[in-house]
């Protein structure tokens, strides 16, 4: 059930931010012919109402995290590890660009270091979360801005 939540909430994020995003591009063209109450409406009923229901579907999966113990001595108390480790792709930064491979950087488990027995592991923050479902929710994005291009060029 929760898996259906996140990604419920990732797919109303998405639809979201594209129907919002195009009835501001539709009202602010210069040639439209969509009278400016409608552009609005359609910015309130299908851009607004679709993201707060995102946003009450992923709160909770985004915002709290579980606290990880650590897998030697089990225990909670941590700190960053200091290692200075990179994770970027190239392949990322050629296709999605900079903001894509960001994301799936800033998505990535961070290392931190147990204080009791001095081990490194790897686990998950709020920050990590939120990368992640941005990351989704843009990737879902390019893909619906592919397929709207497709269909646009074949009418």
């Amino acid at each position: 059930m929760k898996a259906l939540k996140h990604i419920a909430g990732i797919i109303l994020a998405a639809f979201g931010i594209a129907l919002t995003l195009g009835a501001v591009a539709d009202a602010l063209a210069k040639e439209s012919e969509t009278p400016l109450w409608m552009s609005v409406l359609v910015i309130v009923v299908l851009g607004l109402l679709p993201l707060t229901g995102a946003v009450t579907l992923l709160r909770k999966s985004a915002m709290e995290v579980p606290p990880s113990h650590c897998p030697k001595c089990g225990g909670t108390e941590q700190a960053p590890a200091g290692v200075l480790a990179s994770s970027r792709s190239i392949w990322l930064m050629h296709f999605g660009g900079w903001l894509l491979a960001s994301l799936w950087g800033a998505s990535r488990q961070q290392q931190v270091r147990c204080l009791q027995c001095e081990t490194l592991y790897f686990t998950e923050t709020r920050g990590t979360r939120l990368a992640g479902i941005l990351l989704w929710v843009f990737l879902l994005l390019m893909l619906l801005g592919t397929i709207a291009q497709h269909f646009s060029g074949s009418l």
